[in-house]
């Protein structure tokens, strides 16, 4: 079987990587634009522009730029330039064309960034080390921690999440950052796994998925307590003197509100890489899985995100923690 393989480009650290399709040898062979961007609210509109190739094209697979593309941006059905900075609610149309591999487009709503409600947090010292024998502040400290954190749907429109965290603290005397968050445990809750289906639980596929997705399917309108969970987080200091500043560290929670065509990637991704369908495949049982593209042409995927943000303070359960020894 003749093979027509896209690639898509890296557009963020945490998803939208590169893949390919497999293709009908019926079907138009015939290189076409690949469209993509991740718009999000508040920051310049990116736009990766290139082309689709043959497997076997191998000077294509090395470089797939395309350098005669115009690429033209509408917000609200109007022109904007590259200093645009997209709104929520705003209606985002790219439009790319190319004498030679001619026109591709694809249009997103940026969506409304859905606030960060209560939050509940509660660590759990699981051990502390410590040695004030050669330096007045030496000590590690392992612990978990449980986080319940509301999300209160809009009720006029579906909407489609990606729960995200990172960490800050200060940086010791060897530049090590203080602070370590462990392992997020995906089963804590099980809004994570609403994309699995029943064929895929039964084989066993359900297992130790990494998604951070999930609707509101479950909740139209309402509020959800979503459930967090990380475990074996380290807080570990070797400074020589005391100085409350060390214990300035603190977990972001991101809750990002993004496109169904995120959303729909992120789910094609999942079904490919650790879904039963991408298993069969792999080993011939199974047609390959088709690509999910928004474009014209059927190649990339153009989304947009809006984030919400909230910071847990870890510095009084630290400083109370370091006390109690």
């Amino acid at each position: 079987m003749a093979i027509l393989r896209y690639i898509i480009p890296i557009l963020s650290v945490f998803l939208l990587t590169g893949c390919y399709e497999d293709f009908n040898p019926e079907i138009d062979t015939k290189p076409v634009l690949c469209l993509n961007s991740l718009i999000t609210a508040g920051k310049p509109i990116e736009v990766d522009v290139t082309h689709t190739w043959m497997f076997n094209d191998e000077k294509s697979e090395i470089n797939h730029d395309v350098k005669d593309a115009t690429v033209t941006i509408l917000a609200n059905e109007r022109i904007v330039g590259s200093d645009y900075l997209p709104k929520e609610g705003d209606k985002i149309r790219i439009v790319a064309d190319s004498p030679t591999y001619g026109t591709a487009m694809a249009e997103v709503i940026v969506p409304f960034a859905t606030p960060i409600g209560n939050v509940k947090v509660s660590p759990t010292v699981t051990n502390i080390w410590e040695n004030n024998e050669h330096y007045e502040m030496l000590a590690d400290i392992t612990f978990n921690l449980s986080i319940e954190m509301d999300v209160s749907d809009r009720a006029d429109i579906d909407n489609y999440y990606h729960f995200g965290y990172n960490w800050s603290s200060p940086i010791d005397t060897d530049g090590s950052q203080k602070l370590y968050i462990g392992a997020f445990e995906y089963n804590s809750d099980p809004i994570f796994k609403e994309h699995i289906g029943v064929f895929e639980t039964v084989m066993g596929n359900d297992e130790d998925t990494n998604f951070e997705f999930f609707t509101d399917r479950q909740f139209p309108g309402r509020t959800y307590t979503l459930h967090l969970n990380f475990s074996n987080n380290s807080f570990r200091v070797k400074s020589q003197e005391y100085d409350e500043s060390l214990l300035e560290c603190g977990v972001n929670l991101y809750l990002t509100t993004v496109s169904k065509s995120y959303y729909s990637w992120a789910v094609y991704k999942w079904h490919v890489d650790e879904g039963i369908v991408g298993d069969l495949a792999d080993i011939g049982l199974a047609e390959s899985k088709w690509g999910y593209s928004n474009v014209s042409t059927g190649a990339g995927v153009v989304a947009a995100q809006s984030s919400s943000k909230f910071t847990i303070d870890l510095k009084e359960f630290l400083k109370t923690t370091l006390n109690s020894k």
